[in-house]
């Protein structure tokens, strides 16, 4: 997809909705893209993208806070 990146992947839905809505509420876009199986709805991942403009300040929110 040209123009965003993908920063996180997850087989389980919650995991993702929960980094979408903590990039949101800090004015990040966000598109999901369900690859699951659609037959059995437990295989395959559910991807996070961002802008490729957005991408650092979305992944700076997901690292851990750097030890003095």
């Amino acid at each position: 997809m040209e123009g965003w990146t993908l920063i996180f992947s997850d087989p389980q839905p919650f995991a993702v909705e929960l980094r979408k809505n903590q990039l949101e509420s800090q004015g990040i876009q966000t598109l999901l893209l369900n690859k699951r199986d659609s037959s059995y709805g437990m295989f395959g991942p559910v991807e996070l993208w961002v802008p490729d403009g957005q991408k650092e300040q979305a992944l700076s929110l997901f690292s851990p806070p750097e030890q003095p």
